[in-house]
Formats: C-alpha cells, sequence, structure tokens
C-alpha cells in the first residue's frame, strides 16, 4: 500500500484544516436555499399559530372528549417523499429515514442504505415497505458515508475512525452477513470536512471515486478509479468530483466543484474521453443516474431538479433536496424539507 499512499500524496495537499471545515461548507452551500425558505417558513408559521388558536376554541367546546393517542411508531414518521417525475406527484415512504443523507436504493428496489451526518455516523439499511428493522452496516468504531450498492447484498462506502479527523477509506460489506473487506486503502491525512464519493461501473469491475486537495473552502477535487478486486488507483480527470455512473459505462460529474457544489455537470465516456457540458447556470449537488441512464437528477440550490439526457431538457420540481436519488426510472426520492443532505 506504500505505492498507493505516494501516488495519493503527489497529486493531494496534506495541510490541516479546521475541524468544522465540514459544516461550515455545508452552510455555504445551503444558505442560499435556507434564505429563500425564510419568508415561507414565516408565513407557515403564521397559519400554524391561526390553527392552534382555532384548535383551542374548539377543543373548549368539546372538553370531555377522549384524545387522540400518540403514534407509537416513530417509522410512521414522514421524512422522505416518493416524487412521480412526469405528474409531479408527492406520496410519502412508508417509512422513516430520520437524519438520513445519501441515500441509495438497491437494485432490485426493495432496500434502502443511507448514512446519517455529521459525528459518530453509521451506515444503516432497511426494505422500502419498513417490513424489516433497520441493520447498521458498520461495526462499532466505523462512520460511514455514501453507501453505494455493488449488488443486491453489497454496498461499497467510505469509513473513517470515529471520532477521528481522518479521511477514511473504501470498504464494501455485506448487509447480510455483515462482512467487510477493505477496498482501497486512501491516504488517512486529517481531513474531517470532505466525504468520499463512490460509485461502480456498470460492469461491476471498476471503481471510481474522488478526493480533495487544497486547503478548506478552496479545495478542489479529483477523480480516481481502482480495481474493485484491488490494485493501483489512478487518477482519471482533474478538477471534477461527485460522479456517477450511468448504465452505458459513462460517467456523469460535476465539473470543478467548489465545496459541495459546482456551476456545470458534465458528461464522459468512462475512459474520461469526450467530456461535454450536460447542464449549466445553477449550483449543483449530488447528480444520480436513472436505472436507464436517461435522465440524472441533482440538486439545484437546494431543491430536486431533473435533465433528460438527449435533449438537456431540465424539469424543476418544488421540493427541496440536495440529493435526490431514484427508485426506478419515474420516481425520486427527496426529503421533505427539513432533511436536506
Amino acid at each position: 500500500m506504500n505505492e498507493v499512499k505516494e501516488l495519493f500524496d503527489m497529486v493531494t495537499d496534506q495541510k490541516e484544516p479546521d475541524q468544522d471545515a465540514w459544516k461550515d461548507q455545508e452552510e455555504r452551500q445551503r444558505r442560499t436555499a435556507r434564505n429563500r425558505r425564510i419568508g415561507a417558513f414565516a408565513a407557515a408559521a403564521v397559519i400554524v399559530v391561526l390553527a392552534v388558536w382555532a384548535v383551542a376554541l374548539l377543543g373548549r367546546s368539546e372538553e370531555g372528549s377522549p384524545a387522540s393517542p400518540a403514534d407509537p411508531n416513530p417509522l410512521k414518521t414522514t421524512t422522505h417523499y416518493y416524487v412521480d417525475v412526469t405528474t409531479r406527484d408527492r406520496s410519502p415512504l412508508p417509512i422513516a429515514l430520520p437524519g438520513a443523507r445519501l441515500a441509495e436504493v438497491s437494485p432490485g428496489g426493495s432496500a434502502i442504505a443511507w448514512n446519517t451526518c455529521c459525528g459518530n455516523d453509521h451506515l444503516y439499511v432497511s426494505s422500502l415497505d419498513g417490513s424489516s428493522d433497520v441493520v447498521t452496516v458498520t461495526p462499532q468504531g466505523l462512520d460511514g458515508y455514501d453507501p453505494t450498492w455493488i449488488d443486491g447484498e453489497t454496498v461499497l462506502f467510505q469509513g473513517r475512525v470515529s471520532a477521528t479527523s481522518q479521511l477514511g477509506d473504501l470498504y464494501a460489506a455485506n448487509v447480510t452477513t455483515g462482512e467487510m473487506h477493505k477496498v482501497v486503502d486512501l491516504p488517512h491525512d486529517s481531513r474531517p470536512a470532505w466525504i468520499v464519493i463512490s460509485d461502480v461501473s456498470p460492469d461491476g469491475t471498476t471503481v471510481l471515486f474522488h478526493l480533495p486537495r487544497g486547503k478548506p473552502g478552496h479545495e478542489e477535487w479529483d477523480l480516481w478509479t481502482v480495481p474493485l478486486a484491488g490494485g493501483k488507483p489512478k487518477m482519471l480527470r482533474r478538477d471534477a468530483g461527485f460522479a456517477a455512473y450511468a448504465p452505458d459505462g459513462s460517467i456523469v460529474f460535476l465539473d470543478h466543484p467548489s465545496g459541495f457544489a459546482a456551476k456545470q455537470i458534465w458528461t464522459m465516456n468512462g475512459d474520461g474521453s469526450n467530456a461535454r457540458r450536460l447542464v449549466t447556470g445553477g449550483t449543483f449537488s449530488y447528480p444520480s443516474v436513472s436505472p436507464d441512464g436517461s435522465m440524472v437528477a441533482y440538486g439545484n440550490e437546494g431543491k430536486a431538479e431533473v435533465v433528460d439526457v438527449a435533449t438537456g431538457a431540465v424539469t424543476p420540481f418544488d421540493v427541496f433536496s440536495e440529493a435526490p436519488t431514484w427508485d426506478g426510472n419515474d420516481t425520486l426520492i427527496v426529503d421533505n424539507g427539513y432533511h436536506t443532505i
């Protein structure tokens, strides 16, 4: 592994960042979207106050009527929604994902994996219909981030030793047996603010991931690949990150991302050739390719959007989600506006 570390050291800056860099960067990314929400929240607050007043008056007129019992099942609390990309209709997920970030649905569509943030975080898996218990994938002492399904039972993720500022490594874990192994050993410099976004090629042979370089708040990202079976990583493209494979092996990525967002989303061949712009003119985050490769979902200033790969037509959705994810080719999963990624 020394050769791997030497290779990374040649292209990454090893300077110590501020321990709160991740949270600071997330706050800058969300600020624009949050300011737009303040006015709406204020108006909603007035409505809530009036509603409470009306309920109180009604309650006085119906003294003695029994109160409804509290729902004892917290999994019934709505935290995320399905959104139909054609009709834009929204319906609640049957399972709650409190604090969930960077969720991804399994290839068969029966399960969902996600992580929490920020500090003492674990990787979780549950059935989408809530019929099974939530499974904690990561062992005690290891935080987990950005789950990507390798197959119906195995997830790839970034693991970081809990209570440390190390960047962490990439692991693969079987969610049924709990067996876990390291895929690639990353340089263990202190970079608590950075999450390693990764994906697996459609043929299951290659891991795509990004790494940061530069000072916190001024970092730059590079895309790397490494064989899933193990081997020597190689840089695929500089100044690119937050990438995802399409079914045909092409790659969608943020071009010149700053912090956790970029002004353009690009696509290129799996070998890095034929790079071209897909969508521009926004503040884009976390692109996600539909299972059939025809569309890409992403966040734009905190709200979900979808772009048609063939035509470039953009469909905005009036729902807050910095990292919408796909459940089939026609449905997005988004948070409810209070659990943004």
